[in-house]
Formats: C-alpha cells, structure tokens, sequence
C-alpha cells in the first residue's frame, strides 16, 4: 500500500503503473482494486483515461479533535499520577 501511495502520488497513469509493478494493464488494474478494498483508499480507476484518482486521506476535524482530547486526557492521568506518587513519597519521610 505505501508503494501504492508513492507511485500514486508520481504516476496518476494506470498503464504506467502496471510497467513498475511489471504486470499487464488488466492485471494492474485488478490489483489496484484489490488494494482500494482491502485498504480501503478513497481511491477510484477512471477505466477510459486509465488514471488513478486518490483522495486525500486526512481524518476530518471531528476526528482530530476526539483523537487530541484522548491524547490529552492519557497526559493528564499520567501527570497526575506521577504527582501523587511524588507527593506520597515525600510525605513517607
């Protein structure tokens, strides 16, 4: 799939793509398809201009934000939990 993205990202040309993975052009294109579903791109095969198109696949906001505030939260029960360790040891001695 990484190769996929690189060579998308240069080669928007199925025919092209199918000589670097040396295949012919119905097999490349049977692959490419295989990797859209099982990788599940937004991606799609325009058959008449043999190009690929891929869209971008950046989460939307509302994912960035549940993602930062699970983030967040994981950082704050550590700290936390390091601060009570720290000041339970110091009230040991």
């Amino acid at each position: 799939m990484v190769c996929f993205k690189t060579f998308n990202k240069q080669l928007s040309n199925a025919k092209v793509l199918a000589e670097k993975l040396n295949l012919n052009y119905e097999e490349a294109e049977r692959w490419i398809v295989n990797l859209i579903r099982t990788s599940k791109l937004d991606a799609k095969i325009d058959s008449e201009s043999g190009t690929v198109i891929m869209e971008p696949t950046q989460p939307n906001v509302h994912e960035q934000l549940i993602n930062h505030t699970k983030a967040l939260s994981g950082r704050t029960y550590k700290l936390v939990t390091q601060l009570l360790e720290h000041t339970q040891g110091q009230a040991a001695r």
